[in-house]
This record gives C-alpha cells, structure tokens and sequence, in this order.
C-alpha cells in the first residue's frame, strides 16, 4: 500500500497521473488484518493505473509489489519498447480479472 500512496501523492509531478478516482480508493481501502490484505473496489481502468504505479516503483528498485500484482491478479504495466516513454494507462497488459472488486495484498 506505500508504493500505492506515493504514487497518487505524485500525482501532479507524473507525466500520467492516476486513473480518476484512485486516490480516493488508496485513501479509503480497508485492511483486513487477519489475512493482512488490503481492499480495494477497483475499475478497470484504476487496475491498470495501479499496474503503472508498480511499474514506476520497480523502476525505482523494487519489483516485489509489481510482481505479486501481476501474480495475483494478472495485471501488468509494459511499456512499447518503440515509443521511448511510458505510454498511456491503456498501453497495461491486463489478463481476465473478472470481478473489478480486488483484494490487495497486505504490504504494498
């Protein structure tokens, strides 16, 4: 959840800020302490811009929270090799996710 808070606490310094109402869900996310996870009511488009955030956070020396992501629940920032930059939030590779009501992992 700290990779998530700097993220949307960035949000006016990135070239692509979060999804709209991102924020919002970090802020509010519920933590359930006996299976240590966080809650969060996701869109489709808040799932991707999460995946970025991890992606700017492995970037910066830490794959853990990218990684566990995309483990678990399939969703992953990659960025075209052939544009040089980050592109927008629709550039995530998302694999089914089903519900957009995701449990978060504890710890990210």
């Amino acid at each position: 959840m700290a990779a998530l808070r700097a993220f949307t606490h960035l949000a006016d310094r990135l070239r692509i800020s979060p999804a709209e109402g991102l924020a919002e869900q970090v802020r509010t996310a519920s933590c359930d302490h006996g299976i240590k996870r966080w809650q969060l009511h996701l869109t489709e488009e808040q799932i991707a811009s999460v995946a970025y955030g991890f992606w700017l956070h492995r970037m910066t020396g830490s794959a853990a929270e990218a990684n566990r992501f995309f483990r678990e629940y399939g969703a992953a920032y990659t960025p075209s090799p052939a544009e040089g930059a980050p592109p927008s939030r629709a550039g995530a590779t998302m694999a089914a996710l089903g519900s957009a009501a995701l449990p978060r992992p504890g710890g990210t």
